[in-house]
């Protein structure tokens, strides 16, 4: 979609197909969770002391589980982290701290269990026998060029890091790395210890696995979305192997990866009521042109069972962050991530809901208007099921942000 200084902000479109419920939106460089109305007002809102949310979602009883990092306090530099680690809170419904996890290592994504515990991705280093049988990522020819021109990288370099940078490398004396990051998931129980850590590295092959042409080498997998799935097994993306696996947790082997050559650069896999996964395929070095796509795929065969591609081509484009849910209607919610758009989508690709945000905020030195993701709940949900909103108490914000005039 783009960015105008121009274009409408807010509900932009809402007709009798859409499904309703609350939206719940962080946008980043913000200091605060938003819960959205159906008629795009912001109706409830969560903030912590200190603390910069980067994406969160309702848990059953109306909680806030919300990763993030420090408030920046000082100048941060492009795609650093701030802080000496990122950080997991949850909030009541009033905003009160009822737990706190931090980690150096820890990024992106977070699942709440049904025992309590929480699923969480972490960043560690490469085995360098792991490492040294790496291949692909971008040469090193490459990389200096990219490097000494003093236009391009920062340009490149600006606005990404949303999802929690690595706080472990620390460069040599030419300014590169002699290490390389992959990913684990942790099992953490309430008092944050690990009860349980599967390492991707003894499950990925490092001689089909390889990085993308176009990466720069510096991490292998990064992983950018964990979630349980009904039956006790977890699924996870990997962004730089533009592959997506299911693991039994019970076991720690692959059930199911798929997507190498059929997806770029991937987020926020989720599984259907029909147990097809929905994924978010940004297409950001898919060949001949980069194009965004929202994909369902049977995991049973592997085959395409329905996709969303815009109309007109190139109206939808998004090539770091997003996601994507099936409604309980049967529609589809998207969130493009980049520009700040959600939608929503019948079967059929039509629209029925949209709503783009007016939340312009300095991210690392950068202006921008950016949702890592968003989540859609009904208002019987087991998240709202009982909740009072305060709209009145909301008002400043949207009178401030232009949501009403």
């Amino acid at each position: 979609m783009g960015w105008s200084p121009f274009r409408k902000t807010g509900l932009t479109h809402r007709d009798e197909r859409s499904f309703g419920g609350m939206t719940l939106i962080t946008p980043i460089g913000g200091n605060k969770v938003y819960l959205l109305t159906e008629d795009g007002l912001v109706a409830h809102y969560w903030e912590a002391p200190s603390f910069q949310p980067g994406y969160g979602y309702l848990l059953p009883g109306g909680n806030l589980l919300v990763r993030g990092q420090p408030m920046v306090e000082n100048e941060v530099g492009l795609a650093q982290p701030a802080g000496e680690a990122d950080i997991i809170l949850e909030l009541d419904w009033d905003g009160n701290e009822v737990w706190r996890f931090e980690h150096e290592g820890l990024h992106h994504d977070m699942h709440r269990l049904p025992n309590g515990n929480t699923l969480i991705l972490v960043w560690e280093f490469l085995p360098d026998e792991i490492r040294q049988q790496l291949k692909g990522g971008l040469p090193k020819e490459i990389m200096d060029q990219v490097r000494q021109d003093k236009n391009l990288f920062p340009f490149m370099l600006g606005g990404v890091g949303v999802g929690g940078r690595p706080r472990h490398m620390k460069p040599t004396e030419d300014g590169y790395f002699d290490t390389v990051l992959v990913d684990a998931v942790w099992e953490i129980d309430p008092s944050g210890e690990p009860v349980k850590i599967w390492h991707s590295y003894e499950h990925m092959d490092p001689e089909t696995d390889t990085l993308c042409p176009f990466e720069w080498p510096l991490e292998w997998t990064h992983a950018n979305a964990v979630e349980a799935l009904p039956d006790g097994k977890v699924l996870v993306s990997f962004r730089e192997l533009s592959t997506v696996v299911i693991v039994d947790w019970e076991t720690g082997e692959l059930d199911w990866k798929w997507g190498r050559n059929s997806i770029s650069h991937q987020h926020d896999p989720t599984m259907t009521p029909e147990g097809n996964i929905l994924i978010f395929d940004n297409g950001t070095h898919h060949p001949i042109q980069g194009r965004t796509r929202v994909i369902e795929i049977d995991p049973k065969t592997n085959e395409l069972i329905w996709q969303y591609t815009p109309s007109p081509v190139f109206s939808f484009m998004c090539g770091h962050i997003g996601g994507c849910e099936r409604l309980p209607n049967g529609n589809t919610f998207i969130c493009e991530g980049e520009s700040g758009r959600i939608f929503e989508i019948t079967p059929e690709h039509e629209f029925c809901w949209e709503w783009v945000s007016p939340f312009l905020h300095d991210f690392k030195g950068i202006q921008n208007v950016q949702l890592f993701r968003a989540h859609r709940y009904a208002l019987d949900s087991p998240e709202l099921s009982g909740k009072k909103f305060n709209q009145e108490g909301c008002e400043e914000i949207n009178r401030k942000w232009g949501l009403i005039s």
